[in-house]
């Protein structure tokens, strides 16, 4: 099947990558069909729940579809395809159509809906506008999709899991939706070993536990970890290990013992390095997280973007498979560097 997946829009590379990361971590095989701004369409035999296992997973998303048709963003060609599609659902149905920042404005969202609609309806499926069983999707970007709706992310989900509606909260940490990405980016898979070598109040922890892996957090700050503590239990996480330690000396007790490694080390104005530069800071650290992971693995690394990480990386042994960049406020853009082993 073709599987087209909405991508949230809210970075301009991290949603793309989350969902073909999450979607290997999860044992899928896929190739790429089509892609366009907050499309991917993904072509492979998913197997039974696997959708719906992608859609609990992933952060940057809206939902995952069965593709119907791509076209040209034009009205005649839109409901030309629409015509020659066997709608082979159960159930009511209602047309949604949404468009992807200012794509084709000549075309109006509420016309195609009810023409959309029309169509479908003249194959003797029951409109029903307030609780449809199912959700036909249109999405206007420099191209037209036409999907069924299969699975939606809980987006509200991450919302209520914002650092400040924690039981322990310190400013500065990632959001829950970018940590998540983060974790996927790592292609963790459920009941492997991560680990966050500067976890903090465990921010990312906690989304690596609710993908099901076993995670293991330190931190010099022992308040740090008896607040990640509350969090992570808040949470329901149940497989968790914390330990005070020095990243730059955790291989010695976990000689590659991990299957995936993520941080955000201190780095913002705030932020203490216990009186290390930044630079000794992530070469020292980059060289023990080598050493933790396990080979054929990737980690996953944040920091200012002028620093060079991706130099440090490459000296103790790592490829660089993708970087991404996010400015946080007008004196910081951070990058997010995603390594092999």
């Amino acid at each position: 099947m073709k599987l087209l997946v909405f991508l949230s829009g809210e970075h301009p590379t991290l949603p793309r990558s989350e969902v073909l990361a999450a979607f290997e971590a999860l044992g899928l095989s896929f190739k790429i069909a089509e892609q366009s701004e907050q499309v991917l369409v993904l072509e492979g035999d998913f197997p039974a729940g696997a959708i719906a296992q992608a859609a609990k997973r992933v952060a940057m998303a809206h939902f995952f579809g069965e593709l119907y048709f791509s076209c040209k963003a034009d009205a005649g060609e839109v409901l030309s395809n629409a015509r020659s599609v066997d709608y082979a659902f159960e159930g009511s149905f209602a047309v949604r159509v949404h468009r992807v920042r200012h794509h084709a404005e000549h075309l109006s969202t509420e016309q195609l809906e009810r023409e959309i609609g029309a169509v479908i309806a003249s194959r003797g499926k029951k409109v029903n506008l307030s609780a449809p069983a199912n959700v036909i999707a249109g999405i206007i970007t420099d191209r037209f999709y036409l999907a069924r709706v299969l699975e939606r992310v809980d987006r509200g989900a991450y919302e209520e899991r914002r650092p400040h509606m924690r039981p322990y909260f310190r400013p500065g940490v990632l959001l829950p939706r970018l940590a998540r990405a983060v974790v996927n980016l790592t292609r963790v898979r459920e009941g492997e070993r991560f680990a966050d070598p500067f976890c903090g109040t465990g921010g990312i922890l906690i989304e690596a536990g609710l993908v099901g892996a076993e995670v293991y957090g330190f931190d010099l700050e022992e308040e740090f970890l008896r607040g990640a503590e509350v969090n992570l239990r808040h949470y329901g996480v149940e497989l968790y290990h914390l330990a005070k330690g020095d990243a730059r000396a955790l291989w010695e007790r976990y000689p590659e013992h991990f299957h995936a490694i993520a941080c955000d080390p201190p780095y913002g104005i705030s932020a203490s390095t216990k009186g290390l530069s930044l630079e000794r800071l992530y070469q020292e650290s980059l060289s023990s997280i080598y050493r933790m992971l396990i080979p054929r693995r990737y980690a996953c690394v944040i920091g200012p973007s002028n620093l060079d990480i991706e130099g440090y990386a490459s000296s103790v042994g790592f490829s660089i498979e993708e970087v991404h960049f996010e400015r946080v406020h007008r004196s910081l853009v951070r990058k997010i560097v995603v390594l092999r082993k």
